[in-house]
């Protein structure tokens, strides 16, 4: 889809010419919201904070915009970084664990070698 109304700044490209209104084609025809209430976040332990958040959102049209929300928004963030760095300490366990067998692999062949 192209929008031209024959305004805008113009730039060059090799043999081609546009206008910067040319390329904004709006918004994607294809596009489909999630349905309504759908989890946003990355942590499903979260997503009590997030519901809340919402609701106070739905609630607070204008109070929002003033920090009507403000608590339930820093449980949330709270609660996923807890979550990320949760899962971070989690995946480190995880790679020592893995170094530690692929170390004592490295020493065996290594043993072996001297062996031969």
């Amino acid at each position: 889809r192209r929008i031209s109304s024959g305004v805008g700044v113009h730039h060059s490209r090799g043999s081609m010419s546009y206008s910067i209104i040319d390329r904004d084609a709006g918004p994607d025809p294809n596009y489909k919201p999630p349905p309504k209430g759908a989890y946003k976040g990355k942590y499903e332990e979260c997503y009590k904070f997030y519901n809340e958040y919402n609701k106070c959102q739905e609630k607070n049209r204008i109070g929002r915009l003033f920090g009507a929300c403000s608590s339930f928004k820093a449980a949330m963030d709270k609660c996923n970084i807890d979550q990320l760095k949760m899962r971070r300490k989690r995946a480190a366990k995880e790679a020592k664990k893995f170094n530690d067998k692929f170390d004592a692999m490295q020493k065996a062949m290594k043993d072996q070698e001297g062996k031969r």
